[in-house]
């Protein structure tokens, strides 16, 4: 009798320490506030955490056909860097060499931007005089640098603008792209709504205002440019006119260009194939030197 009570005293212990463990998830689970949140109105835990539903590419470039993986908004998740978020790269691109320029004023921008015209102007012209002769062609020379300056400053003012437009873009788009080490390696990540909202209030009032002053500057330059390849293509001539045999034939009967071929020829006592790298090589250099 007194062994049969203390085995039912045991099981009783044993049952209650049984019934305690079966029902500690539900108690825990029913006092989480994300289950709760689940389970009243059905919405997922991701969700409550702020997680995005982003369909990922595997590292092979081919869309997986698993599950859609779920990242964290951009600046929870440890794995976006830091300099390639869109108000850190404004923050590079408003400090980078000749990138700033678009900050200044317009008559800033301007001033700068006609010293880069001049530098390479003046490369253009150098680089002109090795197919004419200064100064006898003097014109065509100068419209060569007229067009290496207008082309090159073209190209320089189209790289400034893109790198604004492409920080403009960053800070317009909700969902960004990432990468970790720049090989293979890239995810989607949605941006939270105050970063949103901040990136977009920096797009609107500090880069839209330098995109709306680049782009009649840039305007401006695409038609000198183009202007200025029109007019050497009327004023270039031909820098090798006296070795073709049509204008040895032209010297026989026109005066005024036998005086300046004679005028050339006399200036340096060479022959003149030596004033060109082209025919001075075909003649093997002889009586140039």
């Amino acid at each position: 009798s007194v062994l049969g009570s203390g085995n039912t005293g045991g099981n009783m212990r044993v049952s209650l320490i049984a019934l305690t463990l079966a029902g500690l998830p539900t108690c825990v689970a029913a006092l989480s506030p994300v289950h709760t949140v689940h389970a009243r109105s059905g919405i997922s835990w991701r969700s409550v955490l702020g997680f995005s539903r982003v369909h990922m590419s595997d590292p092979g470039g081919e869309q997986s056909g698993d599950e859609p993986r779920f990242r964290a908004p951009a600046l929870l998740e440890r794995r976006v860097p830091v300099e390639q978020q869109a108000a850190v790269q404004l923050k590079e691109v408003q400090s980078e060499l000749f990138y700033d320029w678009a900050g200044l004023s317009l008559a800033a921008l301007c001033v700068r931007l006609g010293i880069v015209y001049a530098v390479f102007a003046g490369v253009g012209g150098s680089i002109a005089t090795a197919s004419y002769e200064w100064p006898t062609d003097i014109v065509p020379i100068a419209f060569a640098a007229n067009m290496g300056g207008w082309v090159t400053l073209l190209i320089f003012i189209l790289r400034i603008y893109g790198g604004w437009n492409f920080v403009s873009e960053r800070l317009a788009q909700e969902v960004l792209d990432y990468e970790e080490s720049g090989w293979a390696d890239g995810f989607l990540s949605k941006k939270p709504e105050e970063v949103r909202a901040r990136d977009q209030f920096l797009n609107e009032f500090t880069v839209k205002p330098v995109l709306s002053k680049l782009k009649p500057v840039v305007a401006a330059i695409a038609v000198a440019a183009v202007l200025s390849v029109g007019l050497f293509k009327v004023f270039e001539g031909n820098p090798d006119q006296q070795y073709e045999p049509d204008y040895l034939q032209t010297l026989q009967m026109d005066d005024k260009a036998a005086a300046k071929e004679s005028a050339r020829a006399a200036k340096d006592n060479k022959p003149a194939y030596c004033r060109d790298r082209y025919y001075k090589a075909v003649a093997g250099g002889n009586m140039c030197n």
